[in-house]
């Protein structure tokens, strides 16, 4: 199953890319030690007034080396055309230039003179044991190139960037031979060659991909607790049907089963039809990121809340706007079977009997923005009706508008324009709820009266924010209509239809709240630690089967 899919654009790789070196990278980089080196240095022999010197068996160790100003710069990253499957690939290169590698130069060296002039010529010869000094050679830039594959491991259901290869280039190499050494008897320059070259070749075999391996697994393991919604509540991002793409090496598309538990206890709601992958955004595109969202997470998410007692509300006078609403006294004097309990208050319980649901449909949404673009295509007398005593209202069926439109007189010739107009995608929910009122005696059993009803909500305002540790896709409730249906009461002969109207001001609101509760904690979404959603920027809509989702990120760490 997949119940989520995500597109990433080249644009998006770049930035991950370009994030991660700057503010992860660098610094594991900086501390990175370059390997010990041991250049070979040959046999020589200098001439000097009156004496000759002969160097043999020089052995020259550089250790304990560290770098000094050393600030790799991100250059780019390119996916290529290789791994498996094709395209999940990505080169890596990184710049880094004018820095020192310090190290502890330590040789050994065998010499032999002898002075030819003077009266008495003589030789002797000596072994110099371990003399060190302080080397520290400037490289004048190093060009790194790390190839990376991008994979998910079924077996630990985990997302991995494994090092491909690494490799490196040292160019403008300074030697600074230290002055006490040997080799500055050395007539040529050949030695400070080789040792240069040295040099360079040891600064490029660091081990550059070690230092990926260690940051970039740490952040990909920070995106499953992205899907913890807390209380118990939990969002898995495994791999879906689509599996991990790479389309035309040019972009990463990914299937997610989007699995949701509640302590534990998957949701058994049937798997939703296999959601299609959104395209991969464009290099010119607003957004680099696009998901697509089922009614399976909006399903999952209202079961787990149902399932974890989340969803259930208890009001009370003080608790209400209107006390009286919940005052027997207020119904008395109509219903005369609730007149021995006069001075007595009341108290609802409401719950969901069972977990919401939603799906997808065609709505028909009377807000202000859509009345106001009606207005130059309709008469004037026919806007002026929709803008007194249309606006704010939510239908999901044709007949219903047409039935309020008909009783508010508008002519059935304006019809189809309007409809047009106010016409829209939408997630429809639905609600099988329960209502128990208690009137709160002194002495037990309290009297019960208890009501089902029935509601109708189309999902809307959606948007993006943070719920705790989540980032999630937040959505508010417009009520369509909701009917109570007395079902029962302690009290004998109670004539419960004639209260059926307290759900109206007690019921709904409250129930309202509620949900909207739950709209703003949302469904999350699948993130990196350290990253965040630019929430105002974000486009979200209905489509035909799923919420879609263009974003882009920005780097926010906690």
């Amino acid at each position: 199953m997949q119940a989520m899919t995500l597109s990433i654009g080249q644009v998006g790789i770049d930035f991950f890319a370009r994030t991660l070196v700057a503010n992860h990278l660098v610094s594991a980089l900086a501390s990175m030690q370059p390997p010990n080196n041991a250049p070979k240095v040959a046999d020589f022999f200098t001439i000097g007034f009156g004496y000759t010197a002969t160097y043999s068996n020089i052995n020259i160790r550089l250790t304990n080396g560290k770098l000094k100003g050393f600030t790799p710069a991100y250059q780019g990253v390119a996916q290529l055309a290789s791994g498996t499957p094709s395209g999940s690939q990505f080169a890596l290169t990184l710049n880094a230039g004018n820095f020192t590698a310090d190290y502890t130069w330590t040789e050994s060296y065998h010499a032999w003179t002898c002075y030819t002039g003077g009266e008495f010529p003589s030789c002797h010869s000596r072994d110099y044991k371990d003399k060190v000094y302080n080397y520290s050679p400037k490289i004048g830039n190093l060009a790194v190139q790390v190839t990376t594959a991008f994979q998910y491991q079924q077996s630990t259901n985990s997302w991995t960037i494994t090092t491909v290869s690494s490799s490196a280039t040292s160019t403008n190499v300074t030697p600074n031979i230290p002055g006490g050494s040997v080799i500055q008897n050395e007539d040529s320059g050949c030695f400070t060659s080789q040792v240069s070259d040295a040099t360079a070749k040891s600064i490029s075999t660091i081990d550059f991909g070690s230092a990926i391996n260690t940051v970039v697994p740490a952040l990909l393991k920070s995106i499953p607790s992205s899907g913890d919604l807390g209380n118990g509540i939990v969002f898995e991002w495994g791999l879906g049907d689509s599996g991990l793409t790479f389309p035309s090496n040019s972009g990463i598309s990914v299937g997610i089963t989007g699995r949701v538990s509640y302590k534990g206890t998957f949701y058994q709601g049937a798997p939703p039809p296999t959601l299609p992958i959104p395209p991969i955004p464009a290099p010119t595109a607003a957004h680099y990121l696009q998901t697509y969202v089922s009614d399976y997470e909006i399903n999952a998410l209202q079961w787990a809340f149902h399932q974890a007692g989340l969803l259930n509300s208890v009001a009370t006078p003080g608790t209400i706007p209107d006390p009286d609403a919940l005052k027997v006294k207020t119904y008395a004097q109509f219903i005369s079977a609730l007149r021995p309990y006069i001075a007595f208050s009341m108290q609802a319980d409401i719950k969901p009997q069972i977990a919401p649901t939603s799906h997808f449909q065609q709505v028909w949404l009377f807000n202000q923005a859509n009345i106001d673009a009606l207005k130059p295509q309709v008469p004037v007398n026919v806007w002026d009706i929709l803008n007194s005593s249309m606006v704010g209202n939510y239908y999901v069926t044709l007949q219903a508008v047409e039935a309020d439109l008909a009783a508010l007189g508008v002519d059935s010739t304006n019809f189809a324009t309007i409809e047009r107009g106010v016409s829209a995608m939408g997630m429809v929910d639905d609600s099988t709820i329960q209502m128990v009122l208690t009137i709160l005696t002194p002495t037990q059993p309290q009297p019960t009266l208890t009501f089902n009803v029935t509601r109708t909500d189309i999902l809307t305002d959606l948007a993006l924010g943070i719920a705790g540790p989540a980032q999630t896709m937040q959505f508010g409730f417009a009520k369509v209509n909701s009917r109570a249906t007395f079902i029962s009461s302690t009290i004998p002969n109670f004539p419960g239809d004639q209260m059926a109207m307290i759900w109206g001001t007690v019921g709904d609101p409250n129930y309202s709240q509620t949900v909207a509760a739950m709209g703003k904690k949302g469904v999350p979404l699948p993130i990196m630690s350290g990253f965040q959603f630019l929430f105002d920027k974000a486009e979200l809509s209905v489509q035909q089967g799923f919420v879609s989702i263009k974003s882009q990120v920005q780097y926010k760490p906690t």
